[in-house]
């Protein structure tokens, strides 16, 4: 059996928000909901499960892999909502 990335489950202070936000910027689909997760999946199907939580965030880490072409439509995302 292959060996393919399926989920990492992040905390949220509020998941839904969360979501939306990370799949708006990528230009992914809108996040779908399932059990207490707020689901936003890549194009290669893995998927980012948002879970509100009252504890602490600690910072992490992802990387996504994207062409020229689609890092500047993100970035201009990013410009538009005057996050940079």
């Amino acid at each position: 059996m292959a060996v393919h990335f399926n989920h990492t489950i992040l905390k949220a202070k509020d998941s839904k928000a969360s979501a939306k936000f990370l799949a708006e910027i990528l230009g992914l689909p809108a996040p779908k909901h399932w059990g207490p997760f707020e689901m936003v999946t890549t194009t290669n199907d893995a998927n980012l499960d948002y879970m509100d939580t009252d504890g602490e965030i600690l910072p992490q880490h992802y990387a996504f892999l994207v062409s020229e072409a689609e890092f500047d439509a993100i970035f201009g995302r990013v410009r538009d909502r005057k996050l940079s």
